[in-house]
């Protein structure tokens, strides 16, 4: 089930998601949530997504780790690596939207799979970052609270200039 996601300029995505109480009947069961993740995942071309990008208001997030996607149930960072590095990122909720982001290069961390097992973990560089990323969407953060109001400036006028070039692809492929 292919879902809209959320436009970035909605106050949604500030909201924090509650925790996924695997107790309870909830609106999506944890396998189902997991497939539906997975499937916009891909969908969108990304290497993380979490539930509430996609206006589904749990703490839970897929990822890609090692070449496959992986759930993560109520995650935490337990820990964060010193080193650190700045790395080109973007959000699927900011399409075409990138810039150079710090974060620890690795983390400890903590959550559930889709069958309610806790899971300890520590990712680094590629996996990290996702992890850190998808984190911040848990805290109702965006990959943009943390850059400056010129890098943010810059970043968005390269954004207006690529999605122009790619609205003109699209009509020229339809010509075709």
């Amino acid at each position: 089930m292919i879902k809209d996601l959320i436009k970035e300029d909605d106050p949604y995505l500030r909201e924090m998601p509650e925790e996924y109480d695997f107790g309870k009947s909830l609106e999506y069961e944890p396998e189902e949530l997991k497939n539906i993740l997975i499937e916009n995942m891909k969908h969108y071309v990304g290497y993380g997504l979490s539930a509430n990008q996609l206006g589904i208001s749990y703490k839970a997030f897929v990822m890609i780790k090692d070449g496959d996607p992986i759930i993560c149930f109520n995650p935490q960072i337990k820990d964060y690596s010193e080193e650190t590095a700045f790395v080109k990122e973007g959000c699927l909720s900011f399409p075409g939207l990138w810039f150079a982001v710090e974060r620890a290069r690795g983390v400890s961390v903590v959550y559930y799979d889709e069958e309610g097992e806790g899971k300890i973990g520590i990712f680094s560089e590629l996996s990290a970052r996702i992890f850190q990323h998808e984190m911040e969407h848990m805290d109702g953060e965006l990959f943009t609270d943390n850059i400056s109001d010129l890098k943010l400036f810059l970043a968005m006028k390269k954004r207006k200039i690529y999605l122009r070039r790619m609205k003109r692809n699209v009509k020229e492929q339809q010509k075709i």
